[in-house]
């Protein structure tokens, strides 16, 4: 029988795993809801243990549960998740404290601190100053920590029982990994006052780190021995996994965070990673647009206003998000003059402010909860078109991913706003890419595009209707006016 190739994925909301043979069939999948905390404005926060872990944990007993008599057919595994995270690890691999997420705010002072004394440009995702901000408010914290990971990383650690991270994660930690040596910084690190030693051993994200251990496989029912890849952040699986790997290829993400990304060069020659650094300055990956808070605000609004939604699908048996969009759908585009910044965790593109937060213009006393809804999904979408015109012509065809991808309405609200059709692969997915790049690692998969030519299908794709279009276009600049007059 073909080898299986089991791919998960941490994501910010929730835990994705998938079971898939060499040939890109799924076999198995699942999924498990969880969330950050916020116990301060501007942090943001998740437990290692019951947040990474323990669901990651489940999800594999539940994919090997699915194919019990296949489990000795798994070649390889592969993890990918939320980056950068600090969560730092005592010398026995145990969390010393929630792990703060790349979307937390805390360390502003630290972070301007940072870039003066080393001469970095970091922002505010960047590890480093929250580290600095460990040292200076939890020092007893930061004197125990042996180690520092991300998310993918410590749930590599509880499968294998080896500290590892990925050349990627490691480059986005916050200016002190060298590209062109493959190593940390040591001299950055000194300057700030960061033992050099608290950051793992560094490897390609398609290098085997370990193997899956006895107390592992108790765990996870996956098999002892079964070897394990260093894996990396979400961004390079996803696109991985909707098949945007050639250049010209770009993928627009509507996960928790949104991202904007482009293919610059084949992504199989950058495949261990770093992807969207190197040494030359010729990345395989642009960075186009990154918003903090995408389907963030879709599960936001549903959380706060959609109780009646909720109550209606749970009778139904329908998902509450599908009644959203029905209601939305009915009003047109522009939700007649209501115009929303997604800013609720700062902004990140087109530049940086981590202290603009979420507002709104226009309201009146016709508007409806539908046209909230809508000009949520519309401020995700105008943010996007602030950063697209420098990298319009290095884009062939973009590619819809992630969960609020599922949303037909959104796609074509972005279709609509960007000007461009919108592919999209139902099955895509960041776990479907981590585990092609598990099965890439161990020689299972020997060519690369099997993923956009043989393991997705054909894809459902949305163009742009051109009098929605003329009404953005309006729009837009009275966006651009309102995020700017709030950035102040």
């Amino acid at each position: 029988m073909p080898a299986l190739l089991v791919g998960v994925d941490i994501g910010t909301q929730g835990v994705k795993g998938v079971l898939v043979d060499a040939q890109g069939t799924v076999l198995a999948s699942a999924s498990l809801a969880r969330g950050p905390r916020h116990p301060r404005p501007g942090w943001v926060e998740m437990d290692a243990e019951q947040d990474w872990w323990a669901p990651a944990a489940e999800i594999m007993r539940r994919l090997t549960a699915q194919l019990p008599d296949r489990a000795g057919d798994i070649a390889a595994v592969g993890v990918c998740g939320l980056v950068p995270c600090l969560c730092p690890i005592d010398a026995d691999g145990r969390p010393l404290r929630p792990a703060i997420l790349y979307s937390d705010n805390r360390a502003l002072e630290e972070l301007a601190w940072a870039n003066a004394r080393a001469g970095l440009s970091l922002t505010a995702e960047a590890v480093v100053p929250k580290l600095l901000w460990l040292q200076r408010h939890e020092p007893e914290v930061f004197a125990r920590t042996a180690a520092v990971l991300s998310a993918h990383n410590y749930v590599v650690l509880r499968l294998t029982g080896r500290r590892s991270m990925d050349y990627d994660t490691a480059s986005i930690m916050g200016g002190i990994f060298d590209p062109r040596g493959r190593r940390w910084e040591a001299r950055t690190c000194q300057q700030l006052g960061i033992p050099v030693e608290v950051w793992p051993p560094l490897y390609p994200a398609t290098v085997v780190v370990g193997e899956v251990t006895a107390e592992a496989e108790r765990q996870t029912g996956l098999p002892a021995g079964v070897p394990v890849i260093a894996g990396s952040g979400d961004t390079f699986p996803t696109m991985v996994g909707c098949g945007a790997i050639e250049p010209g290829d770009a993928m627009l993400s509507f996960g928790t965070t949104g991202l904007l990304t482009i293919t610059r060069r084949p992504l199989v020659e950058s495949a261990g990673g770093p992807h969207f650094s190197s040494a030359d300055g010729t990345a395989a990956v642009d960075w186009g647009a990154n918003i903090l808070s995408a389907s963030r605000l879709i599960d936001w609004f549903l959380r706060e206003f959609g109780g009646a939604e909720r109550l209606a699908a749970e009778r139904l048996g329908e998902s509450p998000f599908v009644l959203l969009e029905q209601e939305a759908a009915r009003i047109p585009p522009g939700s007649e003059g209501l115009i929303v910044l997604p800013h609720w965790l700062g902004r990140r593109t087109p530049t940086p402010d981590a202290t603009i937060r979420g507002a709104v213009l226009g309201l009146t006393p016709s508007h409806t909860a539908a046209h909230i809804y809508r000009a949520l999904m519309e401020s995700f979408a105008y943010n996007v078109r602030q950063s697209l015109p420098a990298h319009r012509p290095n884009i062939t065809r973009l590619v819809a991913t992630a969960g609020g991808a599922r949303s037909r309405l959104w796609r074509q609200i972005c279709a609509d706003v960007l000007d461009i059709p919108l592919e999209y692969f139902p099955q895509a997915s960041g776990a479907l890419g981590i585990a092609f790049l598990a099965g890439f690692a161990v020689r299972q998969v020997r060519d690369f595009s099997a993923i956009k030519h043989q393991w997705l299908r054909e894809p459902e794709v949305v163009f742009p209707d051109a009098g929605a279009r003329a009404v953005y276009d309006r729009l837009f600049p009275i966006y651009e006016e309102f995020d700017a007059a709030v950035a102040g």
